[in-house]
């Protein structure tokens, strides 16, 4: 978190603040949902587990560890059915203990703001050792050759000697809810994972709605892009550098007085300067498709998309990474006037911005890059660290604006009328009278 990441965005209904605030001051729900119960469950059981962390503290199990005389016990509550757990009494050196969260003080971000924060600890079972290379150290010890040129009832023999190294894998992901806006923001692109904390958050008693970023046409993150390269200023010097990197290395072309503008060749091949005053650049990893029925190219360096995108009448832009900048004039220390761009938020446009599976809305290349920047000058001036939840809040809220600016601006970019519903919407389940009809054999 904070820094480039992809994030994905589901919705989160208002009305259900009250039941997730009950059941995070539940010490026997938020024991079986914590990492520490995860944790005994992965390592007794042998089984994949999630459990949560307070945001605070991403490793809370860790510094406060449940005894091993309990684990199995607390691994077999957290795996049973709620119901069963109503007759059992968990003895008080599990209940008590300080390795899980278990109030709203500890998930909460901001005093009067309903923002919560967490981690998901996502928990894998798995081999970790590399197979491969303990299979052919066997086989040089029986067999006296390599693995490759063994037969194959040899090298069944090799295979049933070899065994494997299992351990706990661990990954955690950070879980940000804000019911003022209805959203839940989670840092992962992997389908599954995101099930299964969607799940883990209906169990903490927040309602989910699946949802997903809704314009028209349904090619609408190429038509954004083209729309953006359309608009492009300093074509011409775009073009000019694309021929000087056909013709020179790239340290040998040489760079422009206008810091200004060799920044915007150097990382771009366009910038389009909006009606709302802000500036946006579209740079690598990108796709040119030359013809409408030829497949897309991959480019990276600014340079090879101008050089693709003056191939042909048709060559148009199908996916890219844009950055939102603003302009800012200001007066050097000399007394100088001074202008410099100033990055405001970085996100991919491309066909894979919903993951309709899971009715996840995504941010993939997702950065904030003037967040750090900004916090970094207040604690120059101030001499003082914000607190653990001001920097989890205050990211949160940054993520907030940037998702109204994102959604305004494609919005105006694919003109939308003002009366018509676009951006992050729940998704639409169709009605029985719209769903194709089944024709019997």
């Amino acid at each position: 978190m904070f820094g480039r990441g992809s994030w994905a965005i589901v919705g989160l209904a208002k009305e259900s603040l009250e039941a997730f605030r009950t059941i995070l001051a539940d010490r026997t729900l938020m024991v079986a949902s914590s990492q520490m119960a995860a944790s005994a469950i992965t390592r007794h059981l042998n089984a994949d587990a999630l459990g949560i962390n307070p945001f605070r503290a991403p490793r809370l199990d860790e510094e406060h560890i449940v005894g091993l005389e309990h684990q199995q016990e607390l691994a077999q509550y957290a795996t049973s059915k709620q119901e069963a757990r109503a007759d059992h009494i968990l003895p008080a050196e599990i209940l008590d203990c300080e390795g899980y969260g278990f109030s709203v003080e500890q998930f909460e971000l901001h005093p009067s703001m309903p923002w919560y924060g967490l981690w998901a600890v996502s928990n894998e079972w798995k081999d970790v050792s590399d197979l491969a290379s303990i299979k052919e150290h066997r086989s040089y010890v029986l067999m006296e050759r390599p693995y490759k040129f063994l037969q194959a009832t040899d090298k069944k023999s090799v295979d049933q000697e070899t065994l494997g190294v299992t351990a706990a894998v661990r990954k955690q992901v950070p879980v940000l809810l804000d019911f003022n806006d209805g959203r839940v923001y989670i840092e992962n692109t992997n389908k599954q994972v995101i099930e299964v904390i969607i799940e883990r958050l209906k169990q903490l008693g927040a309602e989910i709605i699946p949802v997903a970023w809704t314009y028209s046409p349904s090619t609408w993150p190429a038509a954004i892009l083209n729309k953006l390269y359309e608009g492009t200023q300093h074509q011409s010097d775009f073009q000019k550098r694309a021929d000087e990197a056909t013709r020179f290395k790239a340290n040998e072309i040489e760079k422009l007085d206008d810091k200004e503008l060799e920044s915007i060749l150097a990382n771009y091949f366009s910038m389009t300067h909006l009606p709302s005053d802000l500036w946006i650049g579209i740079s690598g990893p990108a796709q040119i498709r030359l013809h409408d029925a030829s497949p897309p190219i991959g480019v990276k360096a600014p340079t090879s998309a101008t050089t693709l995108l003056n191939m042909t009448n048709d060559a148009k832009v199908i996916s890219g990474a844009i950055t939102f900048q603003e302009r800012v004039s200001t007066t050097s220390k000399k007394g100088g006037d001074l202008t410099f761009r100033k990055d405001l938020l970085c996100i991919d446009v491309n066909d894979k911005i919903n993951l309709t599976d899971v009715g996840a809305a995504m941010m993939r290349g997702f950065d904030i890059p003037a967040f750090r920047k900004d916090i970094q000058r207040e604690i120059r001036q101030t001499k003082q660290v914000p607190s653990i939840e001001q920097f989890w809040s205050g990211w949160l809220h940054e993520m907030s604006n940037a998702v109204r600016t994102i959604e305004a601006t494609f919005r105006e970019l694919l003109d939308v009328d003002g009366n018509q519903e676009a951006g992050i919407l729940p998704m639409r389940v169709p009605a029985a009278d719209e769903l194709p009809e089944v024709v019997k054999p």
